[in-house]
Parts: structure tokens; sequence; C-alpha cells
């Protein structure tokens, strides 16, 4: 009997433990499934501008929390608002965190007002989606490019390879008053990682700077083709044309907007067998052999190139893109009677004359601090270049409008 009462006292206490754990067991699984608060819908970067054109531009942001956005916006002189929501394929573009809204259709030099729109989607089922909080952002204003516009100033900066505290002092010292672009001409990373990266180094010094108003062009430096993240570079800066080479007009010039490629060969190993910069630049060459030809080229007051890596002979055959272009794209440049190239890649400010390497035009490379302004009117760019402290450094000679056919 003594016997059967203790088999039983430890079989309840057996049981006992048994519920315990199992209760134990449960709290931790509801502790590990436990969700943190929900972030507070907000705009967390942006908005900003890009791919500017006479009758478009693209609005671009980042919310905290997926949503389905639009612009809404009008005219300055007009109090009617109008509302562009993204779509491609007949689908609607939503639950993203990233919005690029293009507004296409406007009028040539026109100022806009505008404002950015997110509607947070909480839950995306198949035939059911529920919607949050709605946000918008104050209003901000833009004047589209105008190819008839007599005079304008634009600026470059390059190679901050994810300096943005040199970056926001560089824009900080810059008197923004008359300047309608702004030019990244590459390697603003080091290589590119992720989108924390980009808003980081990129997006946010531009946006708290000037580009809530003036747009941002982008130019894809060697450095911006490494990474995993590279490959979406294209989805955070978008062009019209859906190229890193483009043109793009505006006031007396047409730009010339060229992707340098990598520095070195496609089968170097640092590459990983992952590149095929040949075919591409070929690809690109065949393309500015037209692009010269076209007629909005040819009857530019002024054509000014950018690209990052500058043409020219280097003696160490790993690095063959400077010979290459020297080779390949300068001919095309000449042919084209470019009037100023402006470069970076080197970290070595230099201006160069006419007449080096075979270049029948002047060049000017940026170094990694140097802020490139150029003053445009209808004879004649200016070129006045900064270090970071803010000091003007040795100037290209006044560039003179020259006969066009």
């Amino acid at each position: 009997m003594k016997s059967f009462r203790i088999r039983r006292a430890c079989a309840r206490l057996a049981a006992g433990l048994a519920i315990c754990a199992l209760t134990t067991s449960a709290t931790d699984l509801s502790d590990r499934h436990a969700t943190a608060p929900r972030e507070r819908l907000a705009i967390t970067h942006g908005p900003f501008l890009q791919a500017p054109s006479d009758t478009g531009i693209t609005v671009s942001w980042a919310t905290s929390r997926r949503c389905v956005s639009s612009v809404e916006f009008r005219p300055d002189a007009s109090k009617e608002w109008l509302t562009n929501t993204p779509a491609q394929h007949g689908l609607i573009t939503a639950d993203v965190t990233y919005h690029n809204v293009p507004l296409s259709g406007l009028d040539p030099g026109t100022r806009y007002v505008y404002r950015v729109v997110s509607r947070e989607i909480t839950d995306f089922q198949h035939y059911r989606v529920s919607f949050g909080k709605t946000i918008a952002s104050r209003e901000h204003a833009f004047t589209t490019l105008d190819p008839h516009k007599s005079a304008f100033s634009f600026v470059v900066v390059n190679d901050r390879h994810e300096k943005a505290a040199g970056l926001k002092t560089s824009f900080d010292s810059v008197n923004w008053a008359g300047v309608d672009l702004a030019f990244l001409n590459g390697d603003m990373v080091n290589a590119v990682k992720d989108e924390q990266q980009l808003f980081q180094c990129i997006v946010d010094p531009c946006a708290g700077s000037f580009a809530a108003s003036t747009p941002v062009v982008y130019v894809r430096g060697n450095h911006d083709s490494r990474g995993s993240f590279a490959r979406r570079l294209l989805d955070y800066f978008p062009t019209d044309s859906g190229r890193y080479y483009y043109t793009l007009q505006h006031g007396p010039v047409c730009f010339l907007i060229l992707d340098c490629g990598e520095d070195k060969g496609d089968a170097n190993p640092e590459y990983s067998g992952l590149v095929a910069f040949e075919p591409y630049l070929r690809q690109q060459a065949q393309w500015l052999a037209q692009a010269i030809n076209q007629p909005d080229f040819q009857k530019a007051p002024f054509r000014v190139c950018l690209l990052h890596i500058p043409p020219g002979t280097r003696p160490d055959s790993k690095f063959i893109r400077p010979q290459w272009l020297l080779d390949n794209v300068a001919p095309l440049l000449n042919q084209g009677r470019v009037d100023l190239l402006i470069c970076g890649h080197t970290h070595q400010y230099a201006i160069q004359p006419p007449g080096t390497d075979g270049l029948e035009f002047p060049m000017i490379t940026g170094s990694g601090e140097t802020v490139i302004r150029c003053e445009v009117s209808g004879d004649e760019i200016r070129t006045v270049t900064t270090a970071l402290s803010g000091s003007p450094l040795p100037q290209l000679p006044p560039i003179r409008a020259r006969g066009r056919k």
C-alpha cells in the first residue's frame, strides 16, 4: 500500500512537471513569434527628382512600410491638381517601400508644384487587400527642362566613395540659385551593397540639400558596377532610356551621358566571370556613332559629355579602360565636335586643354572632393571648380560656342 502511494505521488509529480514543461514551451514559442511594434508609416528618404526632360520627370522616395503611391502635381499657375499612379503591364505598382513615379506629358520650361502620397497596404491577399493610413509630403516644386532656355548652371561631383559627410559639405557650399541639373559622375560608393547604403551615401545627402527641386543625373562609374546589388542600380536611379547611356537636352547644351564599364578586362579574376563589358561597350559605341548625327545633337550650340573614366594612355596593361576609351570612344567624340568632357576616376583634379592624346576638346577631371560648376550662356561655358574647403582651383578658359552644321 505504501509502495502504491509512492508510485501515485511520483506519477502526479511527473504529470505536473510535464504540464509545467508544456506551459513553459508554449510561452517560449509565443515569445519567439511575438512581433515587434509596427513602425510608424513615414516617408523615410526623399522625395527627390530624377530622369529629367523637357516633358517629364521622375519623383522618387521611400516609405517605412509597404504602400501604393502616387504623385499629385499641378502647374504653378493652376489650382487644379492632377494625379499619376504608376502602373506596368496593367498592374498598379503596389506593396513596395521604394517608389518611382514618372510624370509625362508636361510642358517644357514650366514650373510645377508636387507632393507625394503613399497609402499603406497592411495585408495583400489574392482577392482582398487591406489598407492602412495615408501620408503625404509637403509641397515641393520643379521646373521642366527647356531646350530654348538661354542660360543656366549645372554642377558635377564624383568619386565620393561613401563619404556622405563630405558630400553634404560640398552640397552645402553650392549656391543652388540658377542650377538646373546636378550630375553624380560615378563611384559614389565603393561597391553597391544594398538599399540602405544607397540611401545613406547618395539619396539622403542629395534630397536633404537640393534634389526635391533640382534633378539628379547619375552617371555610372566602375565601382558602381561592383557588388550584387549593382544589378538593381537602375531601379533606384532610373533613366528615360532604360540605359546608362543617353542624351539630355537643356538650353544650349546637348549632354552625352556615357557608361565607362569596369576599368579592367572582363577576364580579370576580380570579376569572377560575371561581367561582359566588352560587347556592352561596343554596343554603346555603335549607339554613340548614331547619336552624334542626330539633328538635336548637331544643332546644339554646346555638346558636353560626362564619362567617369577619362580616355588616355596608361602604361599599366591591367587597367585597360582608359586606352580602350581613347581608341574606341574618343574618335567619335572628336567626330561629334564635343566641346567639353567631364570625368573623374583618378581622384586627382586636372584640367586638360585640347590636343592632348588626340582629344580635340578640353577635359576636366574632378577629384573626390571637388565641385565642378559650369555656367552656360548663349555663347560660352565658364567652369568654376572648388575644393572641399570651398577655395577655387585652376580653371579652364571659357569655352566658346563654335559654328555648327
